[in-house]
């Protein structure tokens, strides 16, 4: 399989940037017109892959929504999976795992395996047990032609005091990206990126030394706009998708109405990152 930074650039220039976020939340489902079931459930998630099929580059789903179900949650997420790599459309499993030793190896074959039962394109993980445990984790990506989006600097307040702490290499998130960028140089099929919230200004050297996708959690809804993509993420030569999951399901329950909605946000973005 082409790596998976190969298969993003192609789909991003096919489709777009956006990364469309399917979080089936009770809230969500309500909107939808669909009772907080797993039937509600497996509806909700049909109707966003239909509205993304030769629409959108990239889905991700947040597997807390389909976990909350249970074991039939992660049968509907399963399905998804499957049906998602059979249309094309690619696919972001948003779990955060991240362990060591033989917990970590079960992980990736849960997830990033050759045989994996999720079926995802790309996981994202966290680091906070180190990034080399995770080495179960990339290096089954990596031969398998799959993804990994180590969750580096986020959005949401609450992360600054570890991800700016300072260490003798400084700030934590500083050696994250370092660490991504020697990754991905010592092996051409690694596509390990990293996920930046929206509002993160980031020195765009070291994005450039990381070689790595992103993913921009944070935009609309949560607060970051097209000014914060523009000023943060533009002219990177690696691909970067944006994640929009409340500004697009908005539009719901209309197929039509999403993928509308989904064109729109494409057109901002892609002038945002030019």
């Amino acid at each position: 399989m082409e790596p998976f930074a190969g298969r993003l650039s192609a789909a991003v220039a096919a489709h777009g940037p956006l990364c469309a976020g399917i979080d089936p939340s009770p809230e969500a489902l309500g909107a939808f017109g669909l009772a907080d079931t797993v039937d509600g459930l497996r509806s909700f998630a049909s109707i966003c892959l239909e509205a993304c099929v030769d629409t959108v580059a990239i889905i991700k789903p947040q597997v807390a929504f389909f976990e909350r179900f249970g074991a039939a949650g992660f049968s509907v997420l399963e399905d998804l999976c499957r049906q998602a790599d059979d249309t094309g459309v690619l696919l972001i499993a948003d779990a955060k795992r991240g362990d060591i030793s033989t917990t970590a190896a079960a992980y990736a074959a849960a997830w990033v395996g050759a045989s994996a039962p999720f079926s995802c394109d790309a996981l994202t993980v966290t680091p906070y047990l180190g990034l080399a445990a995770l080495s179960p984790i990339t290096t089954s990506a990596t031969t398998s032609g799959r993804g990994v989006f180590v969750v580096v600097a986020s959005s949401n307040p609450e992360g600054r005091s570890i991800q700016e702490a300072r260490g003798d290499q400084g700030t934590v998130e500083a050696m994250l990206f370092a660490e991504i960028g020697s990754m991905n140089a010592e092996d051409a099929r690694a596509s390990i990126g990293a996920v930046i919230g929206a509002s993160r200004s980031v020195d765009r050297a070291m994005l450039a030394a990381m070689a790595g996708p992103i993913l921009v959690p944070g935009f609309g809804a949560q607060g970051g706009d097209a000014a914060d993509i523009s000023t943060n993420f533009s002219g990177l030569t690696q691909p970067v998708v944006v994640a929009a999951s409340r500004s697009w399901l908005s539009a719901g329950p209309s197929v039509g109405g999403l993928r509308d909605r989904a064109q729109q946000l494409n057109q901002e973005l892609r002038a945002a990152l030019a």
